[in-house]
């Protein structure tokens, strides 16, 4: 046998030791690292939570300003006295004239006429800003919108304005190019003017244009330090006020791609922007949509992250330099624990070799465990205490091992014993279960047998009860109309009689045949495309008559098109004339008798319902059973011997459909049978 090489207790213990403790600091340092980074995470997004919620604020400082001053101004007397006298000396002129906030107004009456404006007159003003006015007018209620202008359409706008809103694209951060951006972001706000009426007489609208517009992000920075905004129209910014490393004018520049594709699509952005080649800012963007919900323009937020990355670093190597620390202590620590235990656990393995070695336990070995000094670790003490313990007892359980030995042996023979006789037993039994096999064989061919005479029976019975009963309704039909000679009513009653009941006899006669014809496979079904509802209507049409005779509304509901399937339309016809005569039989008069067809997945369904007695729980497992009646025999208010149904059942189950049954006893029954829509037959 191959030496295993071997190693002392105590270096086991100390790298043991060593190895758990090392594994520990790691799975804690990297925990920190995880929480101290996911902290950071955290606050970082809720910093641009909170300063995309006031650059929100800075941007919709003008709308709430700017309302506020038109809203006081249209509630003015003077601005009712403008618009009904058209007074161009007005103080309300004025005043507007006299506002800096905003960088251009108009007064427009009910008529869409500009009344006063800074703007030029004669000039067409762009069609958004048209649109902005006769929606005020319209609706008569103050509104704020952001809109962009192209600048071809701001030929109204004085020059000063038109040179403020040229943004000149740069294709990076040290070239401007000689190109401008076309478009000019503008925030509109207007409020409706009233009579005393309450009647809509003009409105008053004021504009800030945003392109170069600094105070907005200055604003923004003041309340935020260290944090920058930039609004972009087209994916090219507007306003910013980022500052790099080497660029230090990012208006005209674009905006990241993957922040111009999430606000284009209306979503919020969070993420990262490359400004210069070594610097990136956190940003945060959301879209800035107009009146009508579309996206006009996108505002955004950013900080640099610079600072993160150095907390970030400094976090990690403070905690490396805890593991390194804490990895010296635990090595020092471990070698000392691990010398306590291990002197004890050392001195009962050079006795357990001795033991070993001279193949029995004398008294000398029990002396020399007692010398071994006892630990102050309770585990190890116990253990002395348990080994100390087993070699005392070891010599005397030695001897009793020997006399279960051969208690042992004694049992072994009388198992084998019974093992001989179990295995007879196993024996006798096999061939008794071989007997009753073949047994049950026998009689299971005997009972097809039979099943098979009854069949043949049945079917040559119906057969040959047929053409008797033909006979008997032909000359009973003869008989009624009078071909023979006239009745009176009390013989022509009976010979309804005769006729009704040899008609009920043959449906009888022709259940059982064909029940008999599915059963010995004999039964033919000639599958071809059809409608259901051609079928449903022609069976209609036969039922209805005995359905106005027992006074019941007949429902149908169809639906106006429904997929051809492939079945045996008699079959299909027999089944729904034995549901409708069921649900005839069996419905009080007044009551209600619904046909419905629907599709339901790969299957057409049809279903019959009627409002008639029910059937109870306990008959509902049994009654597609044949010659099954829920009724008791001597007290039968109903024709019929239970062959509807199941002979239903087996010509659905023919077509692969299936049929169910739902009723509520005193309530009413409905029977639906399913067909499925084969492939290539619409």
């Amino acid at each position: 046998m191959r030496k295993i090489k071997t190693t002392s207790l105590h270096s086991v213990l100390l790298k043991s030791f060593f190895c758990i403790l090392l594994f520990a600091l790691c799975l804690f340092l990297a925990l920190a690292t995880i929480i101290t980074f996911s902290r950071l995470k955290l606050n970082t997004e809720n910093l641009l939570d909170r300063s995309l919620t006031i650059g929100w604020q800075e941007y919709n400082h003008f709308f709430v300003q700017e309302n506020a001053f038109l809203e006081a101004l249209a509630s003015a007397e003077g601005t009712r006295t403008l618009l009904q006298s058209q007074d161009q000396q007005s103080k309300i002129i004025r005043i507007m004239q006299e506002k800096k906030k905003h960088d251009f107004w108009a007064i427009i009456n009910s008529n869409r006429a500009i009344l006063a404006t800074n703007l030029e007159p004669g000039q067409k003003l762009p069609n958004d800003l048209t649109q902005f006015a006769e929606s005020i007018l319209q609706n008569g209620e103050p509104t704020s919108t952001s809109e962009v202008f192209k600048l071809g359409e701001m030929t109204a706008f004085p020059p000063e304005l038109v040179q403020q809103t040229h943004v000149a694209i740069i294709e990076n951060s040290s070239q401007k190019s000689q190109h401008y951006l076309p478009y000019t972001l503008v925030q509109l706000t207007g409020v409706p003017v009233k009579d005393t009426a309450n009647r809509t007489i003009g409105c008053l609208i004021g504009g800030q244009i945003v392109n170069n517009n600094t105070s907005i992000p200055r604003s923004y920075s003041t309340i935020v330090p260290n944090s920058y905004l930039s609004i972009g129209v087209q994916g090219v910014r507007v306003v910013a006020n980022i500052k790099g490393p080497q660029t230090l004018d990012f208006v005209g520049m674009k905006q990241s791609q993957p922040l111009r594709e999430a606000t284009r699509k209306g979503n919020r952005y969070n993420g990262s922007a490359q400004i210069e080649i070594n610097e990136i800012h956190l940003v945060a963007a959301e879209p800035i949509l107009n009146s009508k919900g579309k996206v006009v323009a996108a505002l955004s937020v950013g900080v640099p992250s610079h600072g993160l990355t150095t907390i970030k670093r400094d976090a990690f190597f403070s905690l490396l330099l805890c593991l390194l620390l804490c990895s010296g202590i635990a090595l020092i620590g471990a070698s000392i624990i691990t010398s306590k235990v291990s002197l004890p656990i050392t001195a009962w393995s050079r006795l357990a070799q001795e033991i070993s070695d001279a193949k029995t336990i004398t008294k000398e070995h029990i002396s020399k465990l007692e010398e071994v000094k006892e630990s102050r670790i309770s585990e190890i003490n116990n253990l002395h205490n348990s080994f100390q313990g087993m070699t005392t007892t070891l010599y005397q359980k030695s001897k009793e091992a020997n006399a279960y030995l051969e208690q042992l042996e004694q049992d072994r023979v009388a198992l084998q014993f019974l093992t001989e006789q179990l295995q007879d037993a196993n024996s006798k039994l096999e061939l008794r279960v071989s007997d009753r096999t073949r047994e049950l064989e026998k009689a299971v061919k005997e009972l097809k047998a039979l099943n098979h005479i009854k069949n043949q029976f049945l079917a040559n019975m119906s057969h040959e009860l047929r053409t008797p009963l033909h006979s008997i309704i032909g000359f009973s039909e003869m008989l009624y109309d009078g071909l023979y000679g006239a009745l009176n009513q009390t013989q022509k009653d009976y010979v309804a009689i005769v006729l009704d009941s040899a008609k009920h006899l043959l449906q009888i006669i022709e259940d059982i045949l064909d029940i008999s014809c599915i059963e010995s496979d004999k039964i033919t079904i000639e599958k071809q495309k059809i409608s259901i509802i051609d079928i449903i209507n022609s069976v209609v049409t036969i039922m209805r008559p005995q359905a106005k005779d027992n006074n019941l509304e007949l429902i149908i509901k169809i639906p106006e098109k429904l997929p051809q399937i492939l079945a045996d339309p008699i079959r299909i016809k027999q089944v729904l004339s034995n549901l409708l005569s069921n649900a005839t039989k069996f419905t009080t008069e007044g009551g209600t008798i619904t046909i419905e067809a629907f599709r339901k997945g790969d299957e057409i369904g049809v279903s019959v319902t009627d409002t008639g007695i029910g059937i109870k729980e306990e008959h509902q497992k049994n009654i597609f059973n044949e010659f099954y009646q829920c009724e008791d025999p001597y007290k039968r208010l109903f024709q019929g011997v239970g062959l509807g149904l199941p002979l239903s059942k087996k010509l659905i189950e023919l077509h692969n459909g299936r049929i169910q049954l739902e009723s509520t006893y005193g309530v009413g029954t409905k029977i639906s049978f399913y067909l499925p829509v084969s492939e290539g037959v619409q």
